[in-house]
């Protein structure tokens, strides 16, 4: 049973053994989640909808 689970050595990411194409997979899969999370943080501060209602009327003073 022993036999069939891999040791640390044998696992190609251990130390930093990975190939450069998994890293670079790593690092487009972080940067595209930090970037549509700007884009959806911007879209969400630039799109928020007032309830509220403004009315001009001419404020006067009756005697």
């Amino acid at each position: 049973m022993h036999s069939t689970e891999p040791t640390l050595e044998n696992i190609e990411d251990y130390n930093a053994k990975g190939s450069t194409e998994k890293r670079l997979t790593v690092w487009i899969v972080i940067l595209s989640g930090l970037l549509v999370g700007a884009i959806y943080g911007i879209l969400i501060a630039n799109s928020s909808v007032s309830d509220r209602l403004e009315t001009q009327e001419a404020i006067s003073i009756f005697k």
